[in-house]
C-alpha cells in the first residue's frame, strides 16, 4: 500500500514539473533570454502560493492534496505567462 502511494506521488511530481527551457512559451519579438527570465519570475511567484493546508492525514489523501497544490501552481504559472503577453508554443 505504501509503495503504491509513493509511486502515485512520483508520477504526479514528474508530470507537473514546470518547463523553464524557454521553448514552451512564445511572444513575437521576444528573445530566448527574455522568455527564460519571465518563466523564472512566473515560476517563483507560482511557488509562493504555498502548499495549502496540511491535513495531517497522510497516505493516499496526501496524494490528492499534492495534486491540488500542483494544479494551483501550474495554473498560476500559466496565468502569469499569459498576463506577460506570452502564449503556449505549439
Amino acid at each position: 500500500m505504501r509503495a503504491l502511494a509513493l509511486l502515485a506521488v512520483a508520477m504526479l511530481l514528474t508530470g507537473c514539473v514546470l518547463d523553464l527551457r524557454g521553448t514552451e512559451w512564445k511572444k513575437p519579438g521576444a528573445m530566448f533570454q527574455e522568455v527564460s527570465l519571465v518563466e523564472t519570475e512566473c515560476a517563483r511567484s507560482a511557488f509562493e502560493i504555498g502548499p495549502g493546508p496540511d491535513l495531517i492525514l497522510g497516505g493516499l489523501l496526501d496524494v490528492g492534496r499534492i495534486a491540488v497544490q500542483e494544479s494551483r501552481q501550474s495554473s498560476a504559472f500559466s496565468d502569469c505567462m499569459k498576463h506577460a503577453g506570452y502564449e503556449r508554443a505549439s
